[in-house]
């Protein structure tokens, strides 16, 4: 007999279900069968039945042991049955999708000439030429064979039609014509699979298990727990297995007024179209809005069932707003409830996004934590549409002890148990990440992902410092993308190799015997720099990858038969990947997986599979598999919907609940006959995830928390929730009478930012955020608010007043240079000693047609280098060519001749300067007070400092060599009588810029101001930039005036892009990113007392601008010392 038990709580189901089971079966070897449609309802029955059954001794007492029961899922129990009535049960399971999709794609293969199919030969590009369409073959037939599993599984009266000939949805309606070609192509896949369908013999197999109940090999009862909606298909088996088997259905149903008045008006047996469905309208608005797919459930079994028992629960629920809403949806009704209050256990959360959503969460549970010592993290269910989101907001602000926070939440563990496959799995997305790549460009961030994988550092031994420097190897060689020239072939860039991840291997490996400055190439190879005989070992082992990878992506991007696809994703797994101990699953499970999806029945033909394909069916094995292992492991689970539908948990959260997030869409696909003309019973994607909000509902037994995005982050503009959220909110309105003009007191409205101040306000239960971290935040805050004032301008480097700096120690002429050169840079690194990092410019995975300025400069001084050496232009240019530095072809070509004229320009200025060795010159200058500076000055040709730059020539190059002519001329024997400073010229026509500087016979005496300079700006910032300095400075000189001198570095400082220095930000402001504006740099200079060692030759009077006196002492004398031309 087909028996029903029911119940509101599913508590009372598994009492029920235990009663049951605790009676033996006759044979007590026979394992017990108890259906369960998700893995997390199948954990939590494991244990809830554990607590039930036993062998213990004593009234009440238990062992926590339910052995010997089967946990299978409908399906696996439908193919029990297939297993039983078949004559070959490998035949038979070639119905299921995931066999299907074969002998689909081998008919599709066959016959996509054939009119029928005409739409699905256009959208696979047959007969195009050139069409790169056919990837979508198995993609196309997975879909098929899911249709047609779908048919079997849900409608199987219209497959005995088509069986029969029939082109009809099974009721006898013949089909549109749009969807004819489904039951002629259903038949030839008949034909290829050549064995019949269940459906096409279902009442045959319907009256052998009604009259020979041993022919499957099943116990005299069965059980299936926790569905809300059955296909057809499985209806009837059950209903065949009724007549000799005792099965149970056990159905969490939210009202037995409900089902009552569906029983009194349930239609006869039959299939009924959803169109013909009498419509039942339940008086409570939540049942009427949410329960379709119960009470179509019920109707399409109501011709079966042999007894209906509803189980009432024996506990007295508390008198709170959740449970008054829930009882009147028990008995179906919706009116004021006096008494009940807004008192926490039905709560709607209006948030500023998910981030904030999730910091909402947190804090409320952490509320109940302390408000009732009794709840546990077992006891609370989060659940959310789309877990892949909220997922890294939980991680991040759950589970984090050890990690250092204020926030007790860092305590709480969770587990997210249905998250994607490929983060769980590193085999399997190395796996994925080959294929991907075989489809794509190979760039050199793919490429460096996939080394620093887990499985792939495994395999090769790369460290996290190995993966450090092969990362700055793959960069400085240059990789963009592409294996290797033959790959760039694919895109139209076949015959340039720059670039792609063999010619970047080769200039690592030629890195190690060789050097890069040299110009030396091997073929179209240039060595790599940096690269010495320590990195032999880690050159090698990369190469090993590289050459592995190599041939696996050659391989994968050829067509295969699917055993050989099979045989080439395992070696895959081996040449790429290892794992240890813990992580040995990972392999068997892809091995397993990948086996399973592609082996074909024996003696079935093998079908060819396109790279796409492949890539496809990737992506099938790696979507979102919940495993049991997740659940209940008595941290904060959280999943999606369905898993864990209806199973009580004390706390339940719903995430994400937004307006057109949930339910999801209820597009209608065209080629599904289920969705083109519905009938009674079957699925509906809306009516299930409806389904599941209602179960939500009433599982949650002390608290029910909904949270959705009811404000834009930006705007502010407020949002609506879910439309089935706001369903209950009207609910919770109505049940604690609110007038519509009033705020409902279940919806609260959260602020935006966490560090608010409504948040740590002591409200009733204490301030709502427990995050300590930010209470100093809130009351600075607060206060503001309270007083309407401006907040203090955060404290800054340039504010803080520092013991003056030690100067009694000697000098380095470098540093001395480096730190005139920019005075606040210098003032942050030789004083403060901080650094800023480089701005972290990725690296570009793209071959651009143009190069950027840093780029062109780049390549414009190394060419100049080697015109300066002497070496062969040709081969200079060659070189820039084999680093991959210019763009292809053409592009390169005309990139690099402007570089290449501005070069020899410099070049040919300097040769009359250039034409022996150059020589290098200590240096010793004795300062006032007895230091000394110190140094070494190069380029020094036949009696000249002679420095060349590719660069425009600047202040800052005309500085350093003034600088350096002083020490050679107050430090040293040697006669240097001038510098000659070359440098490109401004203007559209490629030229040199000469400044000629003579040395003064008052050298020492000048150094001794700059150091004093110095001395000062180690001690205070002083804000000299060298541009806007030397315009100053000029404008003095000529004029005498401070005014005018000001005005002119002002609009230097304006035009430049040299003075601009992110140090200036961080030092003044206290960001490196923000403007400095010049009359800041011209308040910071030292006091007249710092300057004291210098004041008698500082230009100007005592009432002169310091920052023009300062300006002419630096650039004064090199402009009274200078022949520009």
């Amino acid at each position: 007999m087909l028996t029903v038990h029911r119940a509101e709580d599913v508590h009372r189901l598994v009492d029920v279900l235990a009663q049951s089971l605790a009676v033996p079966l006759r044979d007590p070897m026979q394992t017990e069968v108890v259906a369960v449609p998700e893995r997390g309802v199948e954990r939590w029955l494991r244990q809830q039945l554990s607590l039930r059954l036993g062998t213990g001794s004593g009234s009440g007492s238990v062992d926590g042991i339910a052995a010997n029961i089967a946990f299978d899922s409908p399906r696996s129990l439908l193919r029990q049955v297939i297993d039983g009535v078949s004559v070959d049960p490998d035949a038979a399971e070639s119905w299921f999708a995931d066999q299907l999709r074969w002998p689909v794609l081998r008919v599709l293969d066959a016959h996509l000439d054939d009119p029928h199919l005409r739409v699905l030969a256009a959208h696979l590009g047959h007969g195009e030429t050139g069409a790169d369409k056919r990837g979508r073959r198995l993609a196309t037939a997975s879909t098929i064979a899911g249709l047609f599993s779908a048919y079997g599984w849900q409608r199987p009266t219209m497959i005995a039609e088509w069986a029969a000939g029939h082109d009809t949805d099974g009721t006898g309606t013949e089909l549109a014509e749009h969807l004819r070609w489904q039951p002629w192509l259903w038949r030839l896949v008949r034909d290829d699979v050549g064995h019949p369908h269940l459906a096409e013999d279902l009442g045959a197999v319907l009256d052998r298990l009604r009259s020979d109940p041993g022919v499957v090999d099943l116990p005299e009862r069965l059980a299936l727990f926790g569905a809300t909606r059955i296909p057809q298909t499985l209806r009837e088996v059950l209903e065949a297995l009724s007549d000799t088997r005792e099965v149970g259905l056990y159905l969490p149903h939210p009202s037995p007024t409900l089902w009552d008045r569906v029983h009194d008006a349930a239609p006869g047996a039959g299939v009924l179209a959803r169109s013909n469905r009498a419509v039942l309208r339940p008086s409570h608005p939540l049942l009427a809005s949410l329960s379709r797919d119960v009470q179509e459930l019920h109707e399409v079994l109501a011709p079966a069932i042999g007894a209906s028992l509803h189980h009432s629960s024996s506990k007295t629920a508390a008198e709170t707003l959740l449970s008054t809403v829930q009882d009147g949806i028990r008995r179906d009704e919706l009116a004021p409830a006096g008494g009940v209050t807004a008192d926490g256990s039905l709560e709607v959360h209006a948030c500023h996004g998910p981030a904030r959503q999730v910091e909402v969460l947190r804090d409320r549970l952490l509320h109940l934590f302390d408000a009732d010592p009794t709840l546990e993290p077992r006891d609370v269910l989060i659940m959310c549409p789309d877990v892949e989101t909220f997922a890294p907001l939980i991680g991040g602000a759950f589970g984090q002890a050890g990690m250092g926070g204020d926030h007790p939440a860092f305590t709480l563990r969770v587990r997210l148990a249905d998250r994607g496959i490929r983060t769980q799995n590193g085999v399997l997305d190395v796996v994925a990440r080959v294929l991907d790549l075989a489809a794509g460009r190979v760039r050199a961030g793919d490429l460096l992902d996939l080394v620093a994988a887990e499985p792939v550092r495994r395999r090769f031994g790369f460290s996290d410092d190995d993966v450090d420097a092969l990362t700055g190897w793959v960069q400085r060689s240059g990789v963009r993308w592409g294996v290797d020239d033959a790959q760039r072939q694919r895109f139209g860039l076949g015959g340039f190799p720059q670039g792609t991840v063999q010619t970047g291997l080769d200039r690592i490996l030629l890195g190690v015997v060789a050097e890069e400055s040299e110009n030396e190439w091997l073929a179209t190879a240039l060595p790599l720099s940096g690269i010495d005989s320590t990195d032999t070992d880690l050159a090698g082992r990369f190469a090993e990858f590289a050459g592995r990878l190599s041939d696996l992506l050659d391989a994968v991007a050829r067509r295969h038969a699917t055993g050989a696809w099979a045989e080439l994703l395992i070696r895959t797994v081996d040449l790429l990947t290892d794992t240890d101990s813990d992580t040995q699953w990972q392999r068997s499970q892809a091995v397993g997986m990948i086996t399973d999806a592609l082996t074909i029945p024996d003696g079935a033909a093998e079908s060819e599979l396109e790279l796409a394909d492949l890539r496809d069916l990737m992506g099938q094995l790696l979507r979102a598999r919940p495993t049991r292992s997740n659940f209940c492991t008595g941290e904060l689970t959280v999943c999606t919907m369905v898993p864990m539908r209806a199973v009580p948990h004390r706390v339940i959260a719903i995430l994400g609940m937004d307006s057109g997030a949930y339910p999801r869409a209820g597009t209608v696909d065209g080629d599904d006959i289920l969705q083109v003309t519905p009938m009674v019973g079957e699925r509906s994607v809306r009516d299930e995830d409806r389904q599941v909000f209602l179960d939500a509902i009433c599982a949650a037994t002390d608290n029910l928390l909904v949270f959705y995005t009811g404000a834009d982050a930006l705007t502010g503009t407020r949002t609506p929730p879910a439309t089935v959220v706001s369903e209950l909110l009207d609910t919770a309105r109505t049940v604690l009478d609110v007038d519509a003009d009033r705020a409902n007191p279940v919806l609260m409205r959260h602020t935006l930012h966490a560090f608010d101040e409504d948040n740590f306000v002591d409200a009733d239960g204490g301030p709502f955020s427990y995050d300590r971290g930010l209470l100093p935040a809130a009351r600075a805050l607060s206060a503001l608010t309270r007083t309407r004032d401006r907040g203090p301008r955060p404290p800054v480097i340039s504010d803080e007043t520092l013991p003056p700096a030690d100067v009694s120690g000697d000098v380095d002429l470098d540093d001395l240079i480096t730190f005139l050169s920019a005075p606040v840079e210098g003032y942050a690194r030789q004083r403060l000693g901080v650094g800023l990092p480089d701005d972290a410019d990725e690296h570009s995975d793209e071959l651009a047609v143009n190069l950027d300025g840093l780029e062109r400069w780049g390549v414009g001084n190394r060419f100049l280098a080697a015109l300066l050496a002497g070496d062969d232009p040709a081969a200079a240019q060659g070189a820039e060519f084999r680093r991959g530095s210019l763009p292809p072809f053409a592009f390169g070509a005309r990139e690099f001749a402007p570089i290449r004229d501005k070069a020899q320009a410099v070049a040919t200025a300097a040769h009359g300067y250039r034409s022996d060795s150059a020589d290098a010159v200590d240096v010793r200058v004795v300062l006032p007070g007895g230091r000394r500076l110190n140094g070494t000055v190069g380029e020094i040709f036949s009696g000249r400092l002679v420095p060349v730059s590719y660069s425009r020539l600047a202040p800052k190059h005309r500085l350093a060599a003034w600088i350096r002519l002083l020490a050679i001329a107050a430090g040293s024997d040697h006669e240097v009588s001038e510098a000659i400073v070359i440098g490109s010229a401004s203007g559209h026509y490629p030229s040199a810029k000469v400044s000629r500087l003579h040395a003064p016979s008052n050298a020492a005496d000048l150094l001794g101001v700059l150091v004093t300079l110095r001395d000062a700006g180690l001690s205070s910032p002083v804000g000299l930039t060298l541009d806007a300095a030397g315009a100053a400075a000029a404008e003095f000189n000529r004029t005498g005036k401070d005014t005018t001198a000001l005005q002119r570095a002002g609009w230097a400082y304006k035009k430049s892009y040299a003075d601009p220095n992110r140090y200036a930000g961080l030092v003044f402001h206290g960001d490196p990113d923000a403007d400095v504006a010049f009359d800041t740099l011209t308040a910071a200079v030292p006091t007249v007392e710092a300057m004291a060692p210098a004041a008698g030759w500082l230009p100007g009077a005592d009432d002169t601008a310091m920052y023009v006196r300062l300006a002419a002492a630096l650039f004064g004398p090199l402009l009274q010392n200078e022949e520009d031309r």
